[in-house]
């Protein structure tokens, strides 16, 4: 892979990415996890490279880094491809389409690259995530003369987005014109699908303690899913009720999706709904498209996928909120045919019809 490298001015030379130690390919293996990427099957076709910028938008007090694609363009729009755990650059299979997409409708795609990617999320937080997601919105805006951004949210990329939209500051927030949360799973429902529920209910246990003794950064005894380190109060955020990843579970009543998705709105915007921190009165509009694959891995058996995807939409706000059920689509839309295409097509059109403040996609619920 070959992108350009640019520094704050945006001086841009070429690099090989696979022979940048750490970031090889871009891809991660699959682990057994609600947001877990499903790695790319060995004898499906490989996308062409995806070309583009890579720039800092952190410098202390430690470095981060994102990837802009198209490497030349003339857009004034940003569009924020957020991965789930363990995820980095190319976090889905479709990454490249929607790069393509947003190209064609005159956005640039963005990929960053924040504490929490890879393996990082266990040692981060949701909190530290907007903080970092909103400075790389801000570098934007300031060296680019943004007149919109959107954000694309996988897995727990979509806790990103439901608290970016609460949390940002004002002047970002009022520039995110529409919100795409792709795979919205309860990363507490679906750890009850995996085995070692003795193990997962004795660390909960200990997390939680650790937290109400004020040692939420102490690191658990075990492993997340056996590789990545955690603290306390990570593993009691993703796994235990009411925490701030706690966002799409099921067994929620509506006032508790209510608290918790009244902001992802223009009105929920105007008046401070749901999580938001501050009104942003002067928000000109925000649009929200709930996607769901009927065939997601993640969701218990037990949950009506298509119910909760309507509460989630009147949970945030209709007209300004919709949901796009994908037949038989998996997690991150790797399956079956079709299903990535129909998805990025979908986000094209939420891109035009954000700016013009009116929906028009005729796939719902």
């Amino acid at each position: 892979y070959c992108c350009a490298m640019a520094d704050s001015q945006d001086e841009s030379r070429t690099v090989d990415l696979d022979s940048v130690g750490g970031i090889g390919a871009g891809y991660v293996s699959a682990v057994p996890s609600a947001t877990a990427s499903v790695a790319r099957a060995a004898d499906e076709e490989e996308p062409a490279p995806l070309e583009g910028k890579l720039f800092r938008y952190k410098r202390t007090p430690y470095a981060l880094q994102a990837f802009e694609s198209p490497a030349k363009h003339s857009h004034s729009r940003y569009c924020l491809c957020l991965g789930g755990l363990t995820d980095g650059l190319l976090a889905c299979s479709y990454v490249e389409d929607l790069a393509a997409e947003c190209d064609k409708r005159g956005w640039a795609l963005v990929q960053p690259i924040i504490s929490s990617s890879y393996k990082g999320y266990g040692c981060s937080s949701l909190s530290t995530d907007v903080a970092e997601l909103a400075e790389c919105m801000a570098y934007l805006n300031r060296t680019r003369d943004v007149t919109a951004f959107a954000i694309v949210g996988h897995s727990t990329g979509c806790q990103d987005a439901v608290h970016l939209l609460a949390e940002a500051p004002v002047e970002i927030r009022r520039l995110i014109r529409a919100a795409v949360l792709q795979a919205p799973v309860s990363d507490r429902e679906a750890a009850t699908l995996e085995d070692g529920a003795e193990t997962r209910e004795a660390l909960l246990k200990e997390a939680q303690r650790a937290v109400a003794q004020g040692q939420g950064g102490k690191l658990l005894s075990e492993m997340h899913y056996g590789f990545v380190p955690i603290t306390a109060e990570r593993f009691a955020s993703l796994v235990g009720r009411g925490g701030p990843d706690d966002i799409f579970s099921s067994d929620f009543t509506d006032e508790e999706l209510l608290s918790r998705l009244g902001h992802l709105s223009t009105t929920g915007q105007h008046e401070a709904k749901g999580l938001a921190t501050k009104p942003v009165p002067a928000h000109p509009g925000l649009k929200v498209l709930f996607v769901h694959g009927l065939g997601e891995e993640y969701v218990p058996s037990h949950v009506d996928v298509q119910l909760l995807s309507h509460r989630f939409v009147t949970a945030a706000g209709a007209p300004d909120a919709r949901a796009l059920l994908i037949d038989s689509g998996n997690h991150n839309l790797s399956k079956p045919e079709g299903a990535a295409t129909k998805f990025v097509e979908a986000v094209g059109a939420l891109l035009d019809e954000a700016m013009d403040r009116t929906f028009k996609l005729t796939e719902d619920f």
